[in-house]
Formats: structure tokens, sequence, C-alpha cells
């Protein structure tokens, strides 16, 4: 569970939002609150407010971390251009945008692929993964494939998405449920808060 009480003491003024969440956060409910994140305002700081409850989970500087972020005043327009990109331009485009003129102090690769994971895609065929430290750990484990998930590098993630999106195919599963079983199996592996109690 995600510590809701405070999420709702860093950001009050999305006390409705935050309340109407889920205690146990599941991607399709991520997914739903971020629908709207191209539409900018009230909307994309709603979908931000939903991504880094769920990629913190219980760690409890969560929230204070998020603040540096949009307490930029630029935040919540870039990140409504980007989602806005993804949707018109694809995956490998926005996360340009976001690791250059759109960067944002504070935010990283991992949680800037979890924003972009979120948003509404241009093609299910080809969407934005996630490439935190779990799937990164795994991927340098069982391919050839070195990434950093630590430095925005578009064209690492550009090499990892192509990488995603060619297993996916051969092995007739969609890329999104890829990157889950990827990320399930090393957070199984590490025993951490990500483990599931029961095998997917």
């Amino acid at each position: 569970m995600w510590p809701r009480h405070r999420w709702i003491a860093a950001f009050p003024q999305h006390r409705d939002h935050l309340e109407s969440l889920p205690d146990l956060l599941a991607r399709e409910d991520v997914r739903g609150a971020s629908r709207c994140a191209a539409e900018g305002g009230v909307a994309t700081e709603q979908a931000i407010l939903a991504v880094m409850p769920w990629g913190y989970g219980n760690v409890g500087y969560g929230p204070w971390r998020t603040g540096r972020i949009l307490h930029n005043a630029v935040a919540t327009s870039r990140l409504a251009e980007v989602a806005a990109t993804l949707a018109s331009e694809g995956a490998v485009v926005a996360y340009q945008l976001l690791a250059n003129s759109h960067r944002l102090r504070g935010l990283g690769p991992a949680f800037g692929t979890k924003y972009l994971f979120f948003c509404p895609q241009l093609s299910s065929d080809r969407p934005a993964l996630i490439l935190d430290r779990l799937v990164a750990s795994w991927i340098r484990d069982y391919s050839d494939l070195d990434v950093n998930e630590v430095l925005w590098s578009t064209r690492t993630y550009q090499r990892y998405l192509e990488q995603m999106w060619a297993w996916a195919e051969v092995l007739d599963v969609s890329p999104d449920v890829l990157e889950e079983r990827i990320f399930v199996d090393e957070a199984r592996e590490l025993g951490n808060q990500w483990a599931p109690e029961t095998n997917p």
C-alpha cells in the first residue's frame, strides 16, 4: 500500500483525486488516471500524481521528490506537451523531448518512462515502456543489450524499445506485458516490495 496520508499532506489541493485512488494501485488504475495527461493543468497533475505513488510504493520520500518536480512553474505544461507528443508522434520522440528541452529537475529516466508508459499512446504495438532499475538489471543479465537507466539517452531508450518490441513479437505477447513480466521476475529475485506473492 502507498502512504496516502503523506501524499495528501504534500498535495492538499489534490486531496479528492488522491482519495479516489485505490489502496493497492494497479497498472490499470494509473492508466485510467493518466488518460487526460495531455490536457494540461489539473488533468496533467492528476496523471503524475497517480504515476508517482504507484512507482514509489511505500517509499516515504516519494511525495517530497514529486513536490520538487511539480513546484517548477513549467512542470505541468512540459508534462502535458510530452503526453501530447507521445500520442501524436510516438515513444521515442516523446522521450527525446522529456530528455532534452522539456527535462525537469528531479525527474529521471526511470520515473520519466513510467509517466510515458501510462499516458495514452500513439501505437499499442510500439508503445513507450518503463526502463527502471529492475528492468535494466534484468536486460543486462539476460541479453547483450547494455542499458543505463540513470542517464537520459534517446539512443539507449530507442535500442531498448526496439529490442522489447522485437521480443514481444516473437513471443506473441504485447510489449507492456513483456515489460511487466521482466519487472516481476527481477522483483521476485530481489525480494523487494514489488515482488508479487504469487506467480503471474
